[in-house]
């Protein structure tokens, strides 16, 4: 794997991370799991199960329409070609864009794609179920997952011929928080209160920090494949 392979890897699962612990999908999240945790009434190693389960869910919602959207556009000899050609090009546009929305300075009045909507969706307490309802949750993409899932992840696999493993690390980077989240409901409702918290403050710093650092990623690319400067 070369160094810019690496460089991809790492961001898309530390995006991913970073997804899973903004307010929107934090707050399904722990919706999601809390309803888990009623349906699974005493049982703790349940709630972790169905948790893990849930986070799976997620994963694989990622990886199956990173993989078909990237895959089917790669499959173009002319869209291959020109990634091969233009996609640092492309892609510096791109990542600037994404860095100044996660810094607040565009894109606020962008809803994301809701796809279904949460009050209406109930799950039983099957395995099953838990594992539908990451993945169809995971498909409703709130405003950050969305710009920064179509904006970032999905170019970076089509620039890397990357259609399975950048969707699925960026997957398992949203599943990581849920799964802690899972562990702390088998503790005690406290516990997830107390990594909510936790997460919305690392969230705080974290969000602007990867804005700015997408930011001058894209600003290097375009002095580099645009400009020709360095």
């Amino acid at each position: 794997m070369n160094a810019e392979l690496w460089a991809a890897a790492l961001t898309a699962l530390w995006t991913g991370v970073l997804t899973s612990v903004s307010p929107c999908p934090m707050a399904t999240n722990i919706a999601a799991l809390g309803y888990i945790s009623k349906q699974s009434g005493s049982h703790k190693l349940a709630v972790l199960a169905h948790g893990g389960l849930y986070a799976l869910g997620r994963a694989l919602a990622y990886l199956a329409v990173g993989f078909l959207i990237v895959r089917s556009l790669l499959s173009a000899p002319d869209f291959s070609f020109f990634m091969q050609k233009y996609g640092g090009q492309a892609l510096s546009p791109l990542l600037v864009l994404a860095g100044m929305y996660m810094l607040g300075l565009v894109g606020r009045n962008f809803t994301g794609f809701g796809l279904f909507d949460f009050p209406k969706y109930r799950a039983g307490a099957g395995a099953l179920s838990s594992l539908l309802m990451g993945f169809l949750f995971a498909l409703a993409f709130c405003p950050i997952s969305a710009a920064l899932y179509f904006g970032v992840i999905l170019p970076l696999a089509a620039k890397n011929n990357a259609p399975f493993s950048l969707p699925l690390l960026y997957g398992l980077g949203t599943a990581l928080p849920v799964i802690g989240m899972a562990a702390a409901l088998d503790l005690g409702l406290k516990k997830v209160n107390a990594i909510a918290g936790s997460a919305g403050k690392f969230e705080r710093w974290a969000r602007p920090a990867t804005g700015w650092v997408f930011v001058a990623a894209g600003v290097y690319l375009g002095l580099k494949y645009i400009f020709g400067v360095l």
